[in-house]
């Protein structure tokens, strides 16, 4: 079976440029050691890490990126990029991540997510860095179907999930939470040369 090569580059939008995360920069956040501005060449505000960034997704990411180096590109940071090019506050910000995960029990089914700082919610960030991680795991990575999971009171993360194509499964994996599924597009398959 052919496994197209996972692409490392950086992913732009209008906006926005999500960069793949790297073992060096999460364990920088992890560590809390201050270099993650350097790491990323953006500014980082005093909101980061964002409240969903457990503990655990440090351990878990960086478990994965040593045992599948090849799926780096799997999870990214999102930097919304600066409107002019005046001297410091020119850099881009980091304003939160995005990404999918394939676990290995099922390499066919990528669970999707993605979180934005307070201070950069309601501009359509996390909607448009949605659509181009989507993207680009549907042209480039083999997964049948994409899954996501939030909770019934976050109707902003739920009307992203739908205007993303996701729909309403049942219940989630953990309690309190909505399971949303979207199929992939046969027509987006990457096919072996």
């Amino acid at each position: 079976m052919y496994h197209h090569p996972v692409q490392n580059e950086a992913i732009t939008t209008d906006r926005l440029t999500l960069i793949p995360i790297t073992p060096e920069a999460l364990r920088s956040e992890q560590a809390a050691d201050g270099r993650l501005a350097a790491i990323l060449n953006c500014r980082v505000t005093s909101e980061w890490p964002h409240a969903d960034w457990e503990p655990h997704v440090f351990e878990l990411l960086l478990s994965h990126l040593a045992e599948r180096p090849e799926e780096a590109g799997w999870n990214r940071y999102i930097l919304l990029r600066p409107e002019n090019e005046l001297g410091d506050q020119a850099r881009p910000v980091l304003i939160g991540t995005v990404g999918a995960f394939r676990w290995p029990a099922n390499l066919s089914e990528a669970e999707f997510g993605y979180a934005i700082i307070p201070e950069f919610r309601l501009h359509g960030y996390a909607n448009e860095a949605a659509q181009a991680m989507l993207k680009w795991i549907e042209t480039t990575e083999p997964a049948v179907s994409i899954m996501a999971h939030t909770y019934p009171e976050l109707t902003g993360s739920i009307r992203i999930l739908e205007h993303c194509g996701f729909t309403r499964q049942g219940p989630g994996a953990e309690p309190r939470t909505l399971r949303f599924v979207k199929p992939k597009d046969p027509q987006q398959t990457v096919t072996s040369r």
